[in-house]
């Protein structure tokens, strides 16, 4: 009787056990405070200048250090097509690189196209095709935007040679 009843306790402790683990949302066995994720879908890691932003990888140039505060994950767009982007910032003196992902859940982004009015441009840099932003964010500094695996990927840096080494 000793042995049935003992048999009977262990076993209710491993369902207690899977229960609480499951109706967790958020149980992952991602321990590193580098990494960020959500549960739908979003992925921001950095280590050792690569980052990985959406599935998207960049490589964040030497001296430049990652700005927690300014990581955005998942973050809806509001707009038509229901897109949603992640961005992380990293600082090196008064520079800043800004990268941003722009995602949708239910499809894929096709094309980019340039404004037609003068402040962008049709343009190649690092061998991808992309448009280019001479000053997009009224801070003198250049942007450029690409799509990739069906995400619009925008790199916001000093100058042209960063972005190049950023999207490399």
């Amino acid at each position: 009787m000793k042995k049935i009843l003992m048999v009977g306790v262990i076993l209710l402790a491993i369902c207690v056990s899977i229960s609480a683990v499951s109706a967790d949302d958020g149980w992952s066995f991602s321990w590193s405070s580098s990494d960020s994720s959500n549960s739908n879908g979003g992925e921001i890691s950095f280590d050792n200048g690569k980052l990985k932003i959406q599935g998207i990888e960049l490589s964040i140039p030497d001296g430049f250090k990652e700005n927690k505060n300014e990581e955005k994950l998942a973050v809806d767009t509001n707009d038509t097509n229901n897109a949603k982007y992640s961005a992380c910032a990293f600082t090196n003196g008064d520079k800043d690189i800004i990268t941003k992902v722009f995602f949708m859940d239910d499809k894929e982004f096709e094309n980019l196209t340039s404004n037609g009015d003068g402040s962008s441009i049709d343009a190649t840099m690092a061998g991808i095709k992309g448009i280019f932003y001479p000053d997009k964010y009224d801070d003198q500094t250049p942007t450029f935007e690409y799509i990739k695996d069906g995400k619009i990927v925008e790199v916001n840096a000093p100058d042209n040679e960063t972005i190049e080494a950023v999207i490399k």
